[in-house]
Protein backbone atom coordinates (compact mmCIF):
# COMPACT_ATOMS: atom_id res chain seq x y z
CA UNK A 1 0.00 0.00 0.00
CA UNK A 2 3.12 2.46 0.34
CA UNK A 3 6.41 1.07 -0.73
CA UNK A 4 9.23 2.68 0.83
CA UNK A 5 12.10 1.25 -0.67
CA UNK A 6 14.57 3.76 -2.12
CA UNK A 7 15.79 6.71 -0.30
CA UNK A 8 16.03 7.31 3.32
CA UNK A 9 17.92 9.96 5.60
CA UNK A 10 20.47 8.37 7.36
CA UNK A 11 23.28 9.53 10.21
CA UNK A 12 26.16 7.49 11.82
CA UNK A 13 26.06 7.56 15.60
CA UNK A 14 23.60 7.04 17.82
CA UNK A 15 21.06 9.94 19.43
CA UNK A 16 17.35 9.66 21.09
CA UNK A 17 16.24 12.50 20.09
CA UNK A 18 16.60 11.58 16.65
CA UNK A 19 12.92 9.48 16.96
CA UNK A 20 11.60 12.61 17.85
CA UNK A 21 9.95 13.79 14.84
CA UNK A 22 10.41 17.48 15.55
CA UNK A 23 14.57 16.98 15.24
CA UNK A 24 15.59 18.31 12.09
CA UNK A 25 17.24 16.07 9.89
CA UNK A 26 17.43 18.00 6.19
CA UNK A 27 21.42 17.68 7.33
CA UNK A 28 21.52 14.01 7.40
CA UNK A 29 23.36 11.83 4.34
CA UNK A 30 20.67 10.06 1.97
CA UNK A 31 21.35 5.96 1.18
CA UNK A 32 18.95 3.58 -0.91
CA UNK A 33 17.29 0.93 1.49
CA UNK A 34 17.02 -1.89 1.39
CA UNK A 35 21.16 -2.38 0.91
CA UNK A 36 24.08 -2.65 3.38
CA UNK A 37 25.09 0.59 4.62
CA UNK A 38 29.11 -0.73 3.57
CA UNK A 39 28.32 0.55 0.29
CA UNK A 40 28.56 4.19 1.66
CA UNK A 41 30.43 3.69 4.61
CA UNK A 42 33.02 0.60 3.87
CA UNK A 43 33.61 -0.77 7.03
CA UNK A 44 31.92 1.29 9.79
CA UNK A 45 30.10 -0.86 12.83
CA UNK A 46 28.08 0.41 15.36
CA UNK A 47 25.09 2.99 15.69
CA UNK A 48 22.99 4.71 13.05
CA UNK A 49 19.45 5.15 11.97
CA UNK A 50 17.50 6.16 9.38
CA UNK A 51 14.75 8.16 9.15
CA UNK A 52 11.42 8.32 6.13
CA UNK A 53 8.53 10.25 5.99
CA UNK A 54 5.18 8.88 4.56
CA UNK A 55 1.80 9.72 3.92
CA UNK A 56 -1.67 7.18 4.17
CA UNK A 57 -4.09 9.83 2.29
CA UNK A 58 -4.42 6.70 -0.22
CA UNK A 59 -5.20 4.33 2.09
CA UNK A 60 -8.79 3.12 2.58
CA UNK A 61 -10.47 5.34 5.34
CA UNK A 62 -10.76 3.86 8.77
CA UNK A 63 -8.24 1.19 7.38
CA UNK A 64 -6.80 -0.94 10.77
CA UNK A 65 -4.65 -4.12 10.29
CA UNK A 66 -1.92 -2.05 9.04
CA UNK A 67 2.23 -3.72 9.22
CA UNK A 68 5.60 -2.42 8.87
CA UNK A 69 7.64 -4.31 6.81
CA UNK A 70 11.21 -3.24 7.13
CA UNK A 71 12.78 -6.60 5.95
CA UNK A 72 16.17 -8.10 7.49
CA UNK A 73 18.14 -6.02 9.51
CA UNK A 74 22.23 -6.49 10.34
CA UNK A 75 22.07 -6.55 13.42
CA UNK A 76 19.61 -5.29 16.08
CA UNK A 77 17.18 -2.29 15.88
CA UNK A 78 14.45 -0.45 17.42
CA UNK A 79 11.70 1.25 15.42
CA UNK A 80 10.07 4.18 16.18
CA UNK A 81 6.75 5.90 13.90
CA UNK A 82 5.96 9.45 15.09
CA UNK A 83 8.04 9.33 18.18
CA UNK A 84 6.24 5.66 19.84
CA UNK A 85 8.07 2.84 19.73
CA UNK A 86 6.18 0.44 17.83
CA UNK A 87 9.03 -2.70 17.74
CA UNK A 88 12.63 -3.77 18.37
CA UNK A 89 14.30 -7.50 17.35
CA UNK A 90 17.48 -8.19 18.61
CA UNK A 91 18.74 -6.47 21.71
CA UNK A 92 21.40 -3.82 22.18
CA UNK A 93 23.99 -3.44 25.17
CA UNK A 94 24.94 -4.67 27.23
CA UNK A 95 22.69 -7.33 26.13
CA UNK A 96 23.60 -7.69 22.96
CA UNK A 97 21.85 -9.95 20.33
CA UNK A 98 22.02 -10.03 16.40
CA UNK A 99 19.40 -11.11 14.72
CA UNK A 100 20.49 -10.02 11.53
CA UNK A 101 18.56 -13.21 9.98
CA UNK A 102 14.82 -12.21 11.19
CA UNK A 103 12.77 -10.94 8.68
CA UNK A 104 11.12 -7.56 10.66
CA UNK A 105 7.40 -7.15 10.63
CA UNK A 106 5.76 -4.40 13.03
CA UNK A 107 1.77 -3.47 13.67
CA UNK A 108 1.38 0.03 13.20
CA UNK A 109 -1.63 0.83 15.60
CA UNK A 110 -4.38 2.92 13.92
CA UNK A 111 -4.51 5.50 16.77
CA UNK A 112 -0.16 6.34 16.24
CA UNK A 113 -1.15 7.45 12.55
CA UNK A 114 -1.76 10.88 11.15
CA UNK A 115 -3.21 11.62 6.91
CA UNK A 116 -0.03 13.21 6.64
CA UNK A 117 3.74 13.60 7.41
CA UNK A 118 4.36 10.13 9.36
CA UNK A 119 7.89 9.84 10.68
CA UNK A 120 9.52 6.32 10.67
CA UNK A 121 13.05 6.39 12.95
CA UNK A 122 14.88 3.17 12.69
CA UNK A 123 17.62 2.90 15.15
CA UNK A 124 20.58 0.24 14.10
CA UNK A 125 23.46 -1.68 15.65
CA UNK A 126 25.58 -3.59 13.77
CA UNK A 127 28.80 -5.25 15.40
CA UNK A 128 30.44 -6.49 12.05
CA UNK A 129 30.07 -7.11 8.35
CA UNK A 130 27.03 -5.88 7.01
CA UNK A 131 24.93 -3.16 8.44
CA UNK A 132 21.78 -1.58 8.51
CA UNK A 133 18.19 -2.23 6.46
CA UNK A 134 20.09 -4.80 4.33
CA UNK A 135 17.49 -6.64 2.42
CA UNK A 136 13.61 -7.04 1.52
CA UNK A 137 11.27 -7.92 -1.18
CA UNK A 138 8.84 -5.76 0.22
CA UNK A 139 10.06 -2.49 2.44
CA UNK A 140 6.69 -0.58 2.94
CA UNK A 141 3.25 -0.09 5.04
CA UNK A 142 0.96 -3.25 4.08
CA UNK A 143 -2.56 -4.30 4.66
CA UNK A 144 -2.05 -7.70 6.78
CA UNK A 145 -4.94 -10.05 5.09
CA UNK A 146 -4.43 -12.63 7.86
CA UNK A 147 -4.90 -10.76 11.22
CA UNK A 148 -8.43 -9.05 9.07
CA UNK A 149 -9.60 -12.21 9.66
CA UNK A 150 -9.46 -12.47 13.22
CA UNK A 151 -12.34 -11.69 15.79
CA UNK A 152 -9.95 -10.30 18.35
CA UNK A 153 -5.85 -9.56 17.77
CA UNK A 154 -3.32 -11.43 20.55
CA UNK A 155 -0.28 -10.41 19.26
CA UNK A 156 1.93 -8.10 21.25
CA UNK A 157 3.37 -9.02 24.59
CA UNK A 158 2.88 -12.70 26.19
CA UNK A 159 4.43 -13.61 29.65
CA UNK A 160 7.69 -16.08 28.93
CA UNK A 161 9.70 -18.83 30.73
CA UNK A 162 12.45 -21.45 29.79
CA UNK A 163 11.94 -23.32 33.24
CA UNK A 164 9.64 -26.13 33.18
CA UNK A 165 7.77 -25.37 36.71
CA UNK A 166 4.55 -27.63 37.55
CA UNK A 167 0.97 -26.34 37.18
CA UNK A 168 1.70 -23.96 34.65
CA UNK A 169 -1.36 -24.33 32.54
CA UNK A 170 -3.24 -23.76 35.57
CA UNK A 171 -5.74 -20.87 35.00
CA UNK A 172 -4.12 -19.10 38.76
CA UNK A 173 -0.53 -19.93 38.08
CA UNK A 174 1.50 -17.15 38.96
CA UNK A 175 3.57 -15.49 36.09
CA UNK A 176 4.39 -12.40 37.95
CA UNK A 177 8.44 -13.05 37.66
CA UNK A 178 8.27 -13.83 33.73
CA UNK A 179 9.97 -12.20 30.83
CA UNK A 180 8.06 -10.52 28.58
CA UNK A 181 7.99 -12.15 24.89
CA UNK A 182 6.76 -10.54 21.72
CA UNK A 183 4.74 -12.84 20.18
CA UNK A 184 5.31 -13.86 16.71
CA UNK A 185 8.70 -13.59 17.03
CA UNK A 186 11.48 -15.85 17.98
CA UNK A 187 12.70 -16.06 20.80
CA UNK A 188 16.17 -15.74 19.68
CA UNK A 189 15.99 -12.82 18.35
CA UNK A 190 14.80 -11.79 22.27
CA UNK A 191 17.59 -12.08 24.24
CA UNK A 192 17.77 -16.34 24.25
CA UNK A 193 20.23 -16.61 21.34
CA UNK A 194 21.55 -20.54 20.63
CA UNK A 195 18.63 -21.78 23.03
CA UNK A 196 17.53 -25.04 22.56
CA UNK A 197 14.59 -26.99 24.52
CA UNK A 198 11.34 -25.73 26.35
CA UNK A 199 9.90 -22.37 26.35
CA UNK A 200 6.41 -21.48 28.26
CA UNK A 201 4.06 -18.73 27.13
CA UNK A 202 1.01 -17.44 28.99
CA UNK A 203 -1.57 -14.70 27.71
CA UNK A 204 -4.58 -13.22 29.83
CA UNK A 205 -7.45 -11.55 27.70
CA UNK A 206 -10.66 -10.87 28.60
CA UNK A 207 -13.59 -11.44 25.75
CA UNK A 208 -15.65 -8.50 24.37
CA UNK A 209 -18.96 -9.84 25.37
CA UNK A 210 -20.09 -9.26 21.73
CA UNK A 211 -18.73 -12.43 20.74
CA UNK A 212 -21.99 -14.24 20.39
CA UNK A 213 -20.11 -17.33 18.32
CA UNK A 214 -20.07 -21.01 19.33
CA UNK A 215 -17.42 -21.82 16.75
CA UNK A 216 -13.86 -20.03 18.01
CA UNK A 217 -10.42 -20.97 17.21
CA UNK A 218 -7.41 -19.69 18.40
CA UNK A 219 -4.86 -19.23 15.78
CA UNK A 220 -1.12 -19.45 16.60
CA UNK A 221 0.42 -18.96 13.10
CA UNK A 222 3.73 -21.48 13.03
CA UNK A 223 5.61 -22.53 15.76
CA UNK A 224 9.19 -24.00 16.11
CA UNK A 225 8.82 -26.96 16.24
CA UNK A 226 6.53 -28.58 18.62
CA UNK A 227 3.94 -27.37 21.01
CA UNK A 228 0.77 -28.13 23.44
CA UNK A 229 -1.44 -25.38 23.93
CA UNK A 230 -4.08 -25.48 26.59
CA UNK A 231 -7.30 -22.99 27.40
CA UNK A 232 -8.24 -22.32 30.76
CA UNK A 233 -6.78 -24.99 32.23
CA UNK A 234 -7.27 -27.66 29.28
CA UNK A 235 -5.36 -29.04 26.31
CA UNK A 236 -6.90 -27.91 23.11
CA UNK A 237 -4.26 -29.02 21.07
CA UNK A 238 -0.78 -30.05 20.08
CA UNK A 239 1.33 -30.35 16.71
CA UNK A 240 4.27 -32.99 17.25
CA UNK A 241 6.54 -35.28 15.05
CA UNK A 242 6.05 -38.82 15.14
CA UNK A 243 9.30 -39.60 14.46
CA UNK A 244 8.67 -43.50 14.02
CA UNK A 245 6.95 -42.76 11.06
CA UNK A 246 9.58 -39.92 9.55
CA UNK A 247 11.47 -41.97 6.82
CA UNK A 248 14.32 -39.11 6.28
CA UNK A 249 14.94 -38.47 10.41
CA UNK A 250 13.43 -34.83 9.31
CA UNK A 251 11.51 -32.19 11.68
CA UNK A 252 9.03 -30.21 9.74
CA UNK A 253 6.69 -29.55 12.37
CA UNK A 254 7.85 -25.93 12.23
CA UNK A 255 6.19 -25.47 8.82
CA UNK A 256 3.01 -26.10 9.89
CA UNK A 257 0.00 -23.50 10.15
CA UNK A 258 -1.75 -23.71 14.24
CA UNK A 259 -5.27 -23.60 14.60
CA UNK A 260 -7.13 -25.23 17.55
CA UNK A 261 -10.42 -25.20 18.38
CA UNK A 262 -11.58 -23.71 21.74
CA UNK A 263 -14.49 -25.74 23.14
CA UNK A 264 -17.41 -23.05 24.04
CA UNK A 265 -17.45 -24.24 28.02
CA UNK A 266 -13.96 -23.63 28.36
CA UNK A 267 -14.88 -19.89 27.49
CA UNK A 268 -14.89 -16.97 30.04
CA UNK A 269 -14.95 -13.47 30.08
CA UNK A 270 -11.44 -13.49 31.28
CA UNK A 271 -9.23 -16.28 29.75
CA UNK A 272 -5.96 -17.96 29.95
CA UNK A 273 -3.52 -19.22 27.31
CA UNK A 274 -0.64 -21.42 27.78
CA UNK A 275 1.55 -22.57 25.10
CA UNK A 276 4.41 -25.13 25.79
CA UNK A 277 6.69 -25.11 22.68
CA UNK A 278 9.55 -27.40 22.05
CA UNK A 279 12.39 -26.61 19.97
CA UNK A 280 15.59 -28.75 18.94
CA UNK A 281 17.78 -26.66 17.01
CA UNK A 282 18.04 -23.43 15.34
CA UNK A 283 14.93 -20.57 15.59
CA UNK A 284 12.19 -21.59 18.26
CA UNK A 285 9.24 -20.22 19.47
CA UNK A 286 5.96 -18.40 18.51
CA UNK A 287 7.97 -16.96 14.92
CA UNK A 288 5.07 -16.16 12.83
CA UNK A 289 1.11 -14.96 13.22
CA UNK A 290 -1.69 -14.26 12.84
CA UNK A 291 -1.80 -14.71 16.52
CA UNK A 292 -5.89 -14.50 17.89
CA UNK A 293 -9.26 -15.55 18.50
CA UNK A 294 -11.15 -16.08 14.85
CA UNK A 295 -14.42 -17.57 14.60
CA UNK A 296 -15.34 -20.73 11.96
CA UNK A 297 -15.70 -19.35 8.83
CA UNK A 298 -12.70 -17.11 8.69
CA UNK A 299 -10.57 -20.03 10.79
CA UNK A 300 -11.29 -22.02 7.09
CA UNK A 301 -10.12 -19.19 5.34
CA UNK A 302 -6.89 -19.28 6.80
CA UNK A 303 -6.43 -22.88 6.88
CA UNK A 304 -7.12 -22.27 3.06
CA UNK A 305 -4.18 -19.43 2.50
CA UNK A 306 -1.91 -21.29 4.31
CA UNK A 307 -2.45 -24.97 3.10
CA UNK A 308 1.19 -25.66 1.70
CA UNK A 309 2.48 -25.07 5.75
CA UNK A 310 -0.65 -26.63 6.88
CA UNK A 311 -0.70 -30.06 5.30
CA UNK A 312 2.30 -32.14 4.77
CA UNK A 313 2.91 -32.61 0.70
CA UNK A 314 5.70 -35.26 1.04
CA UNK A 315 6.67 -38.23 3.51
CA UNK A 316 9.48 -36.01 4.82
CA UNK A 317 7.23 -36.38 8.34
CA UNK A 318 4.03 -37.17 9.70
CA UNK A 319 2.24 -34.77 12.00
CA UNK A 320 -0.30 -35.42 14.12
CA UNK A 321 -2.58 -32.61 15.26
CA UNK A 322 -6.14 -32.46 17.70
CA UNK A 323 -8.28 -30.18 16.54
CA UNK A 324 -11.90 -30.78 17.81
CA UNK A 325 -13.39 -29.82 14.07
Amino acid sequence: MANLSGSWYFSVGDDPQWANPKTDVSGWDKIYVPGEWEEYYKGYNGYAWYRRNFDIRSFPKDEENLVLLLGKIDDADEVFVNGVKVGQTGSFFPDYQTAYNVDRQYTLPKDLLKATNNTIAVRVYDEGNQGGIVSGNKIGIYYDNDNALLSLNLSGNWKFSTYREPDVQDINFDDSRWKTMKVPSSWESQGYANYDGYGYYRKVFTLPQTFKDDNLYLSLGKIDDTDKVYFNGKMIGRTEDLESYNHFNRSNAYRMFRIYRIPSHLIRASNVIVVEVHDQQQRGGIYEGPIGIVNHKNAHILLEQNEEEFWPNSVESVFHSIFNW
